[in-house]
């Protein structure tokens, strides 16, 4: 059994103990491409392995304890820290989505999902788990959230682009009255009194690409 002493922070008089189950899931963490971490029983993180520090810059050993959470975007630090706490406390699988800030100072969305482990008198030793990108995440919710409807947003689309009624319904293949039916209903919900109000709303909201 092994002992490994914190020295960077202010609760460097914690001592972690590297018992064969703690050894044996940082193995693992080490040959993972994930960001894989491990943490006590508590929620305090004792370990990340190198792929977390190589994505967002942290300095060895910064994510340890709560350190992690300060590469969170700000908005998302402590509704993932309070999930994270409420898994421990019930010693259920945690997992969560959250902004993670790369090196570059860019956040991405990543997928974060941990399992308790136990020591072998059956008592909880800490949760081991891993962050994975997700690329595709924000503007799934995104359009989750959407006003407009999938026929709405289309042709809202080609409106954008300079189409016309007419031409907007040859191409998506529907009738012009219907076209100006679904324009209609989307400067309603966009609070738009003309076509080009209402591409620059849409296109503000994420609703269309231009």
């Amino acid at each position: 059994m092994g002992a490994h002493a914190r020295h960077d922070d202010i609760r460097s008089d914690r001592i972690v103990l590297w018992d064969p189950i703690r050894l044996g899931l940082r193995g693992v963490a080490d040959k993972s491409p994930l960001m894989v971490w491990i943490t006590e029983a508590d929620g305090y993180c004792i370990y990340m392995n190198q792929n977390w520090y190589d994505f967002t810059g942290q300095a060895p050993h910064a994510a340890e304890g709560d350190g992690w959470t300060l590469a969170l975007h700000k908005d998302d630090r402590q509704p993932a820290l309070e999930a994270f706490l409420s898994a421990t406390e019930r010693r259920s699988t945690y997992h969560t989505e959250y902004r993670l800030c790369r090196h570059d100072q860019e956040f991405r969305w990543v997928v974060a999902i941990g399992h308790p482990y136990f020591t072998p008198d059956g008592k909880l030793g800490g949760y081991v788990g891993s962050d994975a990108s997700a690329e595709g995440l924000a503007v799934s919710r995104h359009k989750a959230d959407s006003v407009l409807t999938p026929r709405e947003r289309e042709v809202v689309q080609w409106v954008a682009q300079g189409k016309t009624s007419h031409e907007a319904s040859i191409i998506i293949g529907i009738s012009s009255r219907t076209v100006e039916q679904h324009v209609q209903a989307a400067m309603v919900k966009l609070g738009a009194t003309n076509r080009v109000q209402l591409a620059v709303e849409a296109a503000k909201r994420g609703e269309i690409e231009i």
